[in-house]
C-alpha cells in the first residue's frame, strides 16, 4: 500500500469472501514521511517533418534534458538523497493531436506538507514560454510544447506489479519499497487500494464536471492552461517483456499486445462514451522498438469511468482475458511484468498547458482552458 488502510471504512472492500490470488501481486510502499506525490509530464510534438524543424526538436530536446539534469534532485549523479526520479518516452500511435513520434518525460517526486496549505514541489516547474525562445523563431510554428502536472495524496493512490524484479513509475523514487498484497485480481480491487475509497467514493461534482465535450479546438498559434474539477482521475499501466524467452515474447507481441493496443485506440476515437480524456501509448526511451517496455498513461474524468470500462467494455474485456490466457500459457517461466499506478486528483491540483499544440492533444476538448495568443 502507498499509506496504510484505514482502520475503520464507511464503504465495505469489494473483494469476495475467501478471495484467494491465483498469482502473487505485490504494491508500492513510499517512506513513511511521504504525504504527497508529485508528477510532471512535459511533451513535444511536432507539425513538419522538414531538416530545420527536426533540427530544432533535437535542439528543444536537449534544453529539456538539460533541465532535468541540472535539477540536482533529479539528476542520477546527484550526491544529495534522492526524492525525485523520472523517465523518457516516444510516442507510438497517434492520440487525437499529439503526433505518433512525439517526445515525452515523465518526473515524479515525494516529499512531506504539513498544515492546510496546498502542497508544491521543491523542484522548479519548467517555464515553456522560455523553452520556446531558444529555438529560432521561424521554426516555432511548426513546434508544439505542453506540461501536465498534478499532486496526489498518498491516500488517493494506488500501484500494483506483477513482479518485484522490474518496478517502472513511482517505483523508481529511491527509499520505495513494494510488498505483497492481496487486493487483486476481482473487480473493484483497484478501488479498494486506494486508502481514502474506505470513506470517499470519489463522485463527480453537482455540476457534471467535465465530462460533457467542450469540442476540439486549434490550439497552434496560442497557449491553453486550465486546472481540473474534483476527482479527475490519472493512470499510467506498463508492460515489460525484455526478459521474456522467444515463445513469450511471440506470444505477447503476436496476440496480447496488439489486443492492448486496440483498446488504448478506443479509449481515444470514443472519450465521450467512454469517460477518457485521452490515453497516450508510449515506448520507453527513445522510440527504438528494440526496446521491449510500453505504457499508456492519460486521465479519466472520473474514478467510475475507469472502472466501467475495465468492467463492461469488450476493448478491456479481451485484454483481461488475453492477459489471463497468457498466464495460463506460461505459467511456471513467465517474464512478462505487468503494472500500472492510480491517482484520484482533488480539485484544482492538476495543472495543464499547451503552447501551440494541435487541437486535441491531451485533455484540450475535454476540459474548459483559457486561450491567450502565442507571444
Amino acid at each position: 500500500m502507498t499509506c496504510p488502510m484505514p482502520l475503520t471504512r464507511t464503504y465495505p472492500l469489494s473483494k469476495p469472501p475467501n478471495h484467494t490470488l491465483p498469482v502473487p501481486r505485490y504494491t508500492a510502499t513510499l517512506l513513511s514521511s511521504t504525504t504527497h506525490l508529485h508528477t510532471l509530464y512535459i511533451g513535444l510534438q511536432t507539425h513538419s517533418t522538414s531538416g530545420a524543424i527536426t533540427a530544432a526538436a533535437h535542439q528543444l530536446q536537449k534544453h529539456i534534458q538539460f533541465w532535468i539534469d541540472s535539477t540536482p534532485e533529479l539528476s542520477h549523479e546527484s550526491e544529495s538523497p534522492l526524492d525525485l526520479t523520472y523517465e523518457r518516452f516516444t510516442l507510438i500511435d497517434h492520440a487525437g493531436g499529439d503526433p505518433a513520434g512525439s517526445k515525452v518525460w515523465v518526473c515524479y517526486q515525494s516529499f512531506t506538507t504539513r498544515g492546510s496549505s496546498p502542497p508544491s514541489p521543491t523542484f522548479p516547474d519548467i517555464d515553456l514560454p522560455s523553452l520556446y525562445k531558444t529555438i529560432p523563431e521561424a521554426s516555432r510554428p511548426a513546434i508544439g510544447l505542453w506540461k501536465e502536472s498534478f499532486t496526489t495524496p498518498v491516500g488517493r493512490l494506488e500501484t500494483n506489479y506483477s513482479g518485484t524484479d522490474y518496478l517502472p513509475g513511482l517505483a523508481r523514487i529511491p527509499g520505495v519499497r513494494v510488498a505483497e498484497h492481496e487486493l487483486a485480481t476481482y473487480w473493484g480491487a483497484a478501488r479498494d487500494r486506494i486508502p481514502e475509497a474506505g470513506w470517499d467514493l470519489f463522485p463527480r461534482p453537482d455540476t457534471g464536471g467535465m465530462r460533457t465535450e467542450v469540442g476540439d479546438v486549434d490550439g497552434r498559434g496560442h497557449v491553453f492552461k486550465g486546472t481540473n474539477k474534483a476527482n479527475v482521475v490519472h493512470i499510467r499501466s506498463g508492460q515489460w517483456w525484455e526478459n521474456c524467452e522467444d515463445e513469450e515474447r511471440g506470444a505477447y507481441e503476436g496476440k496480447l499486445e496488439p489486443t492492448l493496443r486496440a483498446g488504448l485506440s478506443y479509449l481515444n476515437s470514443h472519450r465521450e462514451e467512454s469517460g477518457c480524456m485521452r490515453i497516450r501509448y508510449l515506448r520507453n526511451g527513445e522510440g527504438d522498438e528494440d526496446v521491449r517496455e510500453t505504457c499508456g498513461a492519460g486521465f479519466f474524468h472520473n474514478l467510475e469511468d475507469l472502472e466501467r470500462w475495465s468492467k463492461t467494455h469488450s476493448s478491456h474485456l479481451k485484454i483481461w482475458r488475453g492477459a489471463l490466457a497468457h498466464y495460463k500459457a506460461f505459467p511456471e517461466n513467465r517474464r512478462l511484468r505487468t503494472w500500472h499506478e492510480v491517482s484520484v486528483i482533488r480539485e484544482g491540483e492538476a495543472r495543464w498547458e499547451y503552447m501551440n499544440c494541435k487541437g486535441g492533444t491531451g485533455v484540450m476538448g475535454c476540459v474548459v482552458l483559457e486561450g491567450t495568443p502565442l507571444a
